[in-house]
């Protein structure tokens, strides 16, 4: 399901920028056509797009974890346990300096731990996929 997921928030993207470009033709040849609103309706499939993926890849790694597909590599930062409890979230998030990185096993990915300085949670992002190491998918509360 995420790999669905993935593809409409690209093709969602693919189309944010031809209907920009359509747009912005409407304008320089003057016209005032219905077709370019398109540009103006498709913010909103972008960010539903992005939701259901973190959504999805959020779903993804708690299911891996219960099932033992993923296993975190030795650390004394988070256990398995504390990331089950990873809820997803589009809230603003102002981070700190501190990063911490665990590796999940056998995929060789990283779960990056950003914390947040007002609220003290931990965003969560996920190597395996690019959207995910430039947006948060979730959080955990802090310990």
């Amino acid at each position: 399901m995420t790999f669905f997921w993935l593809c409409f928030f690209y093709f969602s993207l693919v189309f944010i920028i031809l209907s920009f470009i359509y747009f912005i033709y409407d304008k320089i040849k003057k016209k005032n056509s219905f077709k370019s609103a398109l540009f103006f309706l498709s913010f909103p499939l972008f960010f539903f797009a992005g939701n259901m993926l973190c959504h999805s890849i959020a779903d993804e790694i708690c299911s891996d974890l219960k099932h033992n597909r993923l296993k975190l590599e030795k650390n004394n930062f988070i256990t398995t346990s504390d990331l089950l409890t990873l809820t997803v979230s589009s809230q603003k998030y102002h981070f700190e300096g501190k990063t911490y990185g665990v590796t999940v096993l056998p995929s060789g990915d990283d779960l990056i731990f950003k914390k947040d300085r007002i609220t003290g949670k931990y965003w969560v992002f996920y190597t395996k996929y690019h959207l995910s190491t430039k947006r948060a998918v979730g959080y955990i509360e802090s310990k």
